[in-house]
C-alpha cells in the first residue's frame, strides 16, 4: 500500500483530495434481527494483519509529508439478508470474516423462530480524507 500511496501522491496535484476507506477490523461486525444486535462476527486474523499494515502505510505517507489528514471518521455499512440461511451462506463464502457468528440467542431460537426472518450484517468502515501536500 505504501507504493500505491506514493503513486497517488505523484499523480495528484497539490491540495487534491484522496479518500482512504476500508473495513474497520477493530470494531466487531454485528448481526441484527428486528433492529436488535443478536450476534457478532470476528474478522479473520490475516485480514486484521493486513488492516494494521494499511494503517501503518497511511501513517508513513503522512510522516513523509505526502498527505495531511483533513477528516477521519467511521460509517456503518448495512448488508441485508432475506433469512438466516442466506446470512450463513454469505459468511461461509466470505474471506474477510470468520465463518461462524457468535450468537447471543440459543440455537433452538435461531432455528425455530428466526429461520425465515430477515437479518442485517452491519460492519464498520473507517475513512480518512487526505490532502496532497
Amino acid at each position: 500500500m505504501v507504493d500505491a500511496l506514493h503513486e497517488a501522491a505523484r499523480a495528484l496535484r497539490p491540495r487534491a483530495i484522496l479518500i482512504d476507506a476500508r473495513p474497520d477490523s477493530r470494531t466487531l461486525a454485528k448481526i441484527e434481527h428486528a433492529g436488535r444486535a443478536v450476534g457478532t462476527i470476528l474478522t479473520q486474523a490475516h485480514e486484521c494483519r493486513d488492516d494494521r499494515a494499511a494503517d501503518q502505510a497511511v501513517a508513513r505517507a503522512k510522516r513523509e509529508r505526502l498527505f495531511r489528514r483533513v477528516r477521519v471518521g467511521r460509517f456503518w455499512h448495512r448488508i441485508p439478508f432475506t433469512d438466516r440461511p442466506a446470512l450463513e451462506t454469505y459468511l461461509r463464502d466470505h474471506l474477510r470474516f470468520q465463518h461462524r457468528a457468535r450468537w447471543g440467542a440459543t440455537a433452538r431460537r435461531r432455528r425455530a423462530e428466526w429461520r425465515d426472518d430477515p437479518f442485517n450484517l452491519v460492519r464498520a468502515v473507517r475513512f480518512e480524507v487526505l490532502e496532497r501536500l
